[in-house]
């Protein structure tokens, strides 16, 4: 893995809490939503999220080109989420019809690598808090991004992001919900205001978050996204048919007992096999067995070496088969005949090859060719 390089998963798509209308001056207006907006470049993925959260699928101009969209049904998203820095930022940005001119942390600007030059009673630039989550029952790894510029939104996502790290550190899936939460703020001057705050919350209690137990996963509704309460409304439990055969299970002690209890150690259960009373084959026998029997071959002389057991028999080396060969190719046999002419006569016994002699045969040539002998 390259250090420099920042963990990041492609973007399947955004998560959006309010659209564009048209308004009576033929220009368009942004409008709160009260269920959570799908946007994608993906016409798949989005019909895939019709299917799960409800909604129709329909084509949509983005400024960056068509895409399509949903507007789901359901306030409520089942999301896992990444780790923070492949999921959430937060800056003080000021934007542009070029683009974005600053993104600061409130001291330090990183598009220009200097200090802040805001003043922090009266700054230009607004909160900009980006929270990218996976949708848990959404087909594909991408991950699908929701941006507000919402105070609440920016100090409550922060701190339930943190706790969902706080977990995933212990090595933790933590199951959480993105919910779309309608609010409404009253000030003196100003009015009646209402407005629409994301927030995450974690489907665990503080207890089992301490404990670090996992909590019992979270049903949803197909088309509507609806989160089923537990256990009323949840599809019952397809019962064992009687046919199936129960076998019973003993205590607790009964259990332990046999746990404890050492087993004993597989045997080989083969039994041994009989001895025929038949004594091994000789060398000349097995090649009988399997060679035609010569016909001007002479018989060996009366001083021949009587033959030795198959099962005690080593043949030649690999390396006493090639120092052979370089000897005998030394000593001026250099035909097939010439060599097994010279070591059959050496060992006292016809051979058709080299790779027939025994190790002590093949030992008997090569000291009789260091030697500058003959056979």
């Amino acid at each position: 893995m390259i250090i420099d390089l920042q963990r990041r998963l492609a973007e399947a798509g955004r998560i959006r809490i309010g659209q564009q209308v048209a308004s009576g001056n033929g220009r368009k207006r942004p409008e709160k939503l009260t269920t959570f907006r799908l946007t994608s470049s993906d016409r798949t993925r989005i019909e895939q999220a019709a299917h799960l959260y409800g909604g129709t699928p329909a084509q949509w101009e983005a400024p960056a080109g068509a895409q399509w969209e949903v507007v789901t049904s359901s306030d409520s998203l089942n999301v896992i989420v990444p780790p923070a820095d492949m999921s959430f930022s937060q800056h003080y940005e000021l934007w542009s019809g070029g683009g974005c001119q600053r993104r600061c942390d409130g001291r330090y600007e990183s598009i220009s690598d200097g200090p802040c030059i805001c003043d922090p009673d009266k700054r230009e630039c607004n909160i900009h808090t980006r929270l990218s989550v996976m949708l848990r029952d959404l087909p594909g790894l991408g991950v699908w991004r929701i941006d507000t510029s919402g105070y609440y939104a920016a100090v409550e996502l922060q701190g339930a992001v943190e706790v969902v790290q706080l977990a995933a550190g212990r090595g933790q899936m933590l199951p959480a919900r993105l919910r779309l939460e309608q609010r409404m703020v009253k000030r003196v001057g100003e009015g009646t205001r209402r407005f629409a705050v994301p927030v995450l919350d974690v489907e665990v209690s503080p207890g089992q978050l301490m404990a670090g137990t996992q909590p019992p996963p979270v049903m949803v509704e197909q088309g509507t996204g609806k989160v089923l309460d537990f256990p009323a409304e949840r599809p019952a439990l397809t019962p064992v048919p009687e046919s199936v055969p129960v076998h019973p299970v003993g205590d607790i002690a009964e259990q332990a007992a046999e746990v404890a209890e050492p087993k004993p150690k597989r045997r080989n259960s083969a039994q041994p096999v009989p001895s025929t009373g038949i004594k091994p084959r000789t060398v000349a026998q097995a090649r009988a067995a399997t060679d035609p029997p010569p016909t001007d071959q002479p018989p060996p002389p009366d001083d021949a070496q009587p033959e030795l057991p198959i099962e005690s028999v080593e043949l030649i080396t690999g390396p006493q088969l090639k120092k052979l060969s370089i000897l005998l190719r030394e000593a001026g046999f250099d035909t097939p005949e010439s060599k097994h002419g010279f070591t059959s006569t050496a060992i006292n016994r016809e051979i058709g090859t080299a790779k027939e002699l025994t190790k002590d045969e093949a030992a008997k040539v090569i000291d009789i060719l260091q030697s500058g002998g003959t056979a």
